[in-house]
């Protein structure tokens, strides 16, 4: 439950945010920390980039620029909407055509190379040397043509054929083309280490190229006409042979053109199905009329309100008389008695005037009966002759069916043969027409400055992919490096920790030992890291601090001893203190403090007494006492096992405050894991950039094995400057409050 509630602090939160935060400056630190290795890396990348740059053949390109149009210039207008359609396919196979072999073996063969290349080797045996590209090009594509066996054996001279072949995978291999993507122009380069050869093999290309166009569209329409004129003649026969065959036909049948029938018969029955049309119109009126005027007979009606009647200018004068007549009679009515003679006749010419009148409406309504009659006689004639006409149209085309199926055979081969004609007289004209659909727009000249190598672009390159190498190198090292750099790296790999470091103290003439460091300058950063130490050793357990302690280390070199010394004078600060000195086996402390009494903890545990003559002062340090080793004991191990030792270790600890016991390495030996259960504390001292990582996990796990009390871990050795590259809070130029210079 402990466990799970420490792993919920704030602080075990805040240190897991941040690990899971990508830190940059610790990538910048690790770039700055390996700058010399990169600068290094780099260095070598530009040195051989330029040795490249130097020791290579100058290579020269010339270009030509040519325009292609998709279209022939002869083409029809159904040809060019296929070649539109089909641009970029055009333009994709034309950049085949230039770099296909066939354009580079007619390049050969313009150039005459094959003998270029004869006569070339003749001056280079006289000479004994080969430098030409057509040699080089002649050994490397050679080599790649041969096959194990031809490899094998001697060479033998290659015949003319051979040699075009070779030279012509040469040309391919150096030609680059490419463009005609948004206009039809298409650039041709070549490479070349002699530059009149590159001009020359790059117009000569250009020039095969139209020809090898002209060609095989000149081939093409040749084998067209032929072909169209064969097709011809066995045309003309079967349309000569299917007139002959109508005109039979007609002949025996008596009819004519089936076509003209036709129309005739068509024409003849629309103008019918007009008159038809006509004659309902007519009968349709009539009935109409002709039903108001039964409609006036059955009700008694006037027939004075009939339409034709009403248009009638007889009737209309015969009205108008009428009503004269009539409007005479009323006046003489009025003036006159009924017996009176003008009365008498006024009434006479008024009835004459009526009469006049029913006789010209009878006549109307009479002509009114016979027309609709006439109109139905009518409609039915045309009736008659439209069946009639219908049915002689269709015995025509029954009997004309043979006929009009001759008629079109005639046709459909008369059509095929005048089209075959058109196309052969189209390819006979063509054939004739020799404009290409390709132009040199500009030739290639003589190239004046090499195009490789680019020595500025290699050397940045190179420059470029040093630093890429050398920045890898020095992350891949850093993942790899198997030692300790930071305190952190310690706690985060041993679980245990980290009481400080000791500074790294550059040997020179005039600096003081590392392991007088403190007693120098009690107020330098090696003493106040020291003293960092010893407070993490005093507040380690702050009820019962820690009377002795053990320094040990996992292998030899790594500084314990430097430890030991600097701690024990920094615990003399506070109370008397003794250093003794448990590394039997190679012992140090002696000379590295110019002890000259040869007595030591070797002589008190053979019998001598804990006097002056095993007690050594340390000049400067009034409250420390120093027992180094004395005399190299043959078995070291079986000394500190013994009870005597215990007892002298329990009897020395009521004399002093504090005892720092410098103890053997623990990987080597295992006097370290005995001493280890006799002190209150145990520190292990590591070496900075110098001990891998799993010897240190060894060192551990072996202490905890015999329950050692292991506080914490001192990095040794370490520079503070080379620690600011994995964090700026590792740096620090002085102790506070002293200035740098005095200090």
């Amino acid at each position: 439950m402990k466990n799970v509630a420490a792993s919920n602090t704030p602080a075990n939160q805040l240190h897991t945010a941040d690990e899971d935060t990508i830190d940059l400056s610790q990538y910048w630190r690790i770039v700055l920390r390996r700058k010399w290795s990169i600068a290094l890396v780099t260095l070598l990348f530009f040195v051989l980039g330029l040795f490249i740059a130097i020791k290579s053949t100058p290579i020269y390109q010339a270009s030509a620029k040519i325009q292609a149009d998709p279209v022939q210039p002869n083409a029809t207008a159904s040809d060019q909407y296929i070649m539109n359609s089909m641009v970029f396919l055009f333009y994709e196979t034309q950049y085949e055509i230039i770099q296909s072999r066939k354009i580079a073996e007619t390049v050969v063969d313009k150039l005459n190379l094959v003998e270029r290349y004869r006569q070339e080797q003749a001056q280079l045996k006289l000479l004994g040397e080969e430098t030409s590209l057509i040699s080089e090009l002649k050994n490397s594509i050679k080599g790649l043509l041969a096959s194990d066996d031809e490899a094998q054996t001697e060479q033998v001279p290659m015949t003319d054929e051979q040699l075009r072949i070779m030279l012509a995978y040469g040309i391919q291999a150096m030609l680059s083309v490419e463009g005609g993507m948004q206009s039809q122009i298409i650039n041709i380069a070549y490479q070349s280490d002699d530059p009149e050869e590159a001009a020359e093999v790059v117009n000569a290309i250009a020039d095969a190229y139209i020809e090898f166009g002209l060609e095989s569209r000149l081939g093409t329409l040749k084998d067209t006409a032929k072909w169209l004129g064969n097709q011809l003649d066995e045309l003309k026969a079967t349309l000569q042979a299917s007139e002959d065959k109508l005109a039979a036909v007609r002949n025996s049948s008596g009819l004519m053109d089936s076509e003209q029938q036709a129309r005739i018969a068509n024409t003849q029955l629309s103008n019918l199905n007009t008159e038809l049309v006509r004659a309902q119109t007519l009968l349709s009126q009539a009935q109409e009329m002709y039903s108001q005027v039964q409609k006036l007979d059955r009700s008694k009606g006037d027939y004075l309100s009939l339409g034709p009647v009403l248009q009638n200018q007889t009737i209309r004068d015969l009205v108008r008389e009428e009503s004269n007549q009539k409007r005479a009679v009323e006046e003489l009515a009025e003036r006159y008695g009924e017996k009176h003679p003008k009365l008498i006749a006024a009434r006479s010419d008024y009835s004459g005037a009526v009469a006049n009148i029913n006789r010209e409406v009878d006549k109307i309504v009479e002509n009114i009966a016979k027309e609709y009659r006439l109109a139905q006689v009518q409609l039915e004639n045309v009736k008659e002759l439209t069946a009639k006409t219908k049915n002689e149209l269709q015995s025509y085309q029954g009997s004309s069916f043979e006929i009009t199926r001759l008629e079109r055979e005639v046709e459909n081969n008369r059509r095929v043969y005048e089209s075959f004609l058109g196309r052969l007289m189209e390819a006979d004209v063509s054939g004739d027409y020799d404009a290409s659909n390709v132009r040199i727009i500009d030739r290639a000249t003589v190239p004046v400055f090499p195009i490789k190598p680019r020595v500025s672009l290699i050397v940045a390159a190179a420059l470029m992919a040093g630093l890429f190498f050398g920045v890898v190198l020095a992350f891949l090292r850093e993942a790899l490096g198997n030692v300790f750099r930071t305190p952190d790296q310690i706690e985060e790999q041993l679980q245990i920790p980290s009481l400080g470091i000791t500074p790294l103290v550059k040997n020179t003439k005039t600096s003081v030992a590392p392991e007088k460091q403190y007693l120098a300058d009690q107020r330098s950063t090696f003493a106040e890291a020291i003293n960092t130490i010893r407070t993490g050793l005093l507040f380690s357990d702050i009820d019962n601090p820690p009377q002795t302690v053990l320094i040990t280390s996992t292998v030899g070199s790594e500084g314990k001893t430097t430890l030991a010394i600097n701690l024990a004078v920094a615990f003399s600060q506070l109370d008397k203190t003794l250093l003794i000195e448990l590394d039997l086996r190679k012992p140090a402390i002696a000379k590295d403090l110019g002890f000259k009494n040869k007595k030591g903890l070797s002589d008190i545990l053979g019998g001598a007494e804990l006097n002056s003559d095993v007690l050594n002062q340390l000049e400067g340090a009034a409250n420390l006492d120093v027992i180094t080793c004395g005399t190299i004991p043959p078995n070291p191990m079986e000394l500190l096992s013994s009870k005597r030792f215990a007892k002298l270790l329990d009897s020395l600890k009521t004399q002093y405050s504090h005892i720092v016991i410098d103890s053997p390495p623990t990987l080597p030996v295992s006097d370290a894991a005995v001493l280890s259960k006799l002190a209150d504390c145990t520190v292990v001292a590591v070496k900075a950039e110098g001990t891998k990582i799993n010897m240190a996990k060894e060192t551990i796990a072996r202490l905890r094995k015999v329950n050692a009390n292991i506080t914490g871990i001192v990095l040794t050795q370490a520079s503070p400057q080379k620690m600011s590259y994995y964090g700026a809070h590792y740096y620090q130029e002085g102790y506070y409050g002293v200035d740098p210079k005095q200090a």
